[in-house]
């Protein structure tokens, strides 16, 4: 390798060699690192979460008796009432009359193909 190619000395009388310093850039590496894995742990906790209300979701309705087969895709509201506990309609709730409205709403799910009951968000 040619002397005049180099960066650095190469005979004593050279001035010495400083280190630069890489400190703030080893820190926002370190920082950057730190950001993705707390966004990714964060997505993780979300889509756990998620999962747990489905679970729930699925296992209440599921566990309802049932005068008829729910189809996949439909929407059904759950309701329940004093007489007969949580049930679920095909009826809106804007749709029920002052004297058939049933006592509490429980919200607005479609059955998914591959069995869960998914809470929908109106």
């Amino acid at each position: 390798m040619s002397k005049a190619l180099t960066e650095f000395g190469t005979e004593p009388s050279f001035p010495a060699i400083k280190m630069t310093d890489t400190s703030q850039h080893q820190n926002h590496q370190i920082q950057k690192a730190t950001n993705y894995i707390q966004t990714k742990a964060e997505e993780i906790k979300n889509q756990y979460n998620d999962l747990v209300d489905l679970a729930k979701d699925t296992e209440m309705l599921s566990a309802f008796e049932k005068r008829y087969e729910p189809m996949t895709g439909k929407d059904y509201w759950v309701y329940e009432s004093k007489e007969s506990g949580k049930f679920i309609s095909i009826i809106r709730p804007e749709e029920w009359t002052i004297n058939t409205q049933p006592d509490d709403y429980h919200g607005h799910f479609k059955l998914s193909p591959d069995g869960t009951w998914i809470r929908q968000h109106d």
